[in-house]
């Protein structure tokens, strides 16, 4: 009897080293997915620095106006007008175009079916 639970406790420590075995993979994969999204956020994070910088070197003033006065004949800019701003509130309403009453409707599917009353 003796000999049955030794080889019983033998199983179960095998069995148990095989878990913990899978538990150290799984938690050294998991670590390895955690450095790896890691660094490719540190490369997004430098990407988006460099673009800010190009993007700031483009819209350096002194650029722009070297440009528009090299393509002024074919851009044929106008010098801003202050009167030209105004705030949205000061600009007129926007006309909405509505059908008319007993057009042919633009809705399908249920919407656009007509209901007929059963008795």
């Amino acid at each position: 009897m003796a000999r049955y639970i030794n080889i019983l406790f033998i199983f179960m420590v095998v069995v148990g080293a095989a878990a913990v075995y899978d538990v150290k993979l799984a938690a050294e994969k998991s670590a390895s997915q955690v450095a790896d999204l890691t660094r490719q956020i540190e490369e997004e994070r430098a990407e988006i620095r460099h673009l800010k910088a190009e993007w700031s070197m483009l819209n350096q003033p002194e650029r722009l106006q070297r440009l528009v006065t090299r393509y002024n004949e074919y851009l044929q800019l106008e010098e801003l007008d202050a009167h030209k701003i105004v705030s949205p509130d000061q600009l007129p309403v926007r006309p909405v175009m509505l059908e008319p009453i007993g057009g042919p409707t633009t809705l399908g599917g249920y919407a656009g079916a007509t209901t007929t009353a059963v008795q």
